[in-house]
Formats: C-alpha cells, structure tokens, sequence
C-alpha cells in the first residue's frame, strides 16, 4: 500500500505546510503581541500565517480526497492499520468542521470553543501522522474456518 512519490511529496509538503503556519499562528497570536498605546497589537505576520494556513488548508483538502480514494479505503478494507489511521482521519475531520466552523460561525463563545479544539487537534494531528506512519502492525486476516 505504498503511496507515489508525487502523493507522498505533496502530502509531506502539504500537511507540513498546514501544520507548520496553524504553529506559527499560535505562536504568533499568544506569545508576540505587543502593548501599545491602546492595548495589545497582533504581530503583522500573524495574518500572513492565517491566511497561508488557510491556503495549505484548501490543499490538503485535495490530499484528503487522494488519500482517501487511494490508501484509506483499501487500508481499512485491509484491515491495515485501523487504529492510528482510523484516529488520525477522524482528527482530521474534526480540523475541517471546527475549521470551517472557526470561518463562518459568529458567535464568540462558540467561537473561542471551536478555536480551541481546532488547535489542541491540529497539534494532536502530528502525533497521530507519526503514530500512524511508525506503525508496523500487519494486517490482521479474517479467518472464515473458526
């Protein structure tokens, strides 16, 4: 079930990409502000790293479908895997509702909430692509005969 090279560059550079800017938006919107005369001022690069998630986003949407199409599917008809990729799917579909959520949803208090579970999975998220790409389980056969 080994994947292209062209799919595994683009979902490396991809969910890097998505990964990578949601950090440096949070590192940015926390933890570099700045005081000035009327309160707290978001860094100028915090949009530029929102709007280059949202970007990265968008494409791993894309990757989402071929991955979907070519290796998920079959991996869990296979019984490849169930576990990490069953967890890092379902975490990935989390990032989509609370993603599309955090762009259209207006109240503030549902708001903050969803902000929140979006970023604590999108951290999570790399642990279960590790967790699933290490996994080393065979696939489990069905035994018809017992």
């Amino acid at each position: 079930m080994k994947l292209t090279l062209r799919l595994r560059v683009a979902v490396y550079v991809i969910g890097t990409g998505v990964w990578l800017t949601g950090v440096l938006w949070l590192v940015f919107h926390y933890f570099l502000r700045t005081e000035g005369p009327f309160g707290f001022r978001n860094n100028p690069l915090e949009t530029w790293c929102l709007k280059a998630h949202g970007a990265f986003s968008f494409a791993s949407l894309w990757v989402l479908g071929q991955m979907w199409s070519v290796h998920a599917v079959r991996g869990w008809n296979m019984r490849w895997r169930r576990w990490s990729g069953g967890s890092l799917m379902a975490a990935v579909f989390v990032l989509i509702l609370t993603g599309y959520g955090l762009y259209y949803v207006d109240d503030k208090s549902w708001r903050d909430w969803t902000g929140i579970v979006h970023w604590l999975v999108g951290l999570a998220a790399l642990a279960l692509f590790f967790t699933h790409w290490n996994a080393k389980a065979a696939p489990t056969r069905v035994s018809w005969e017992s």
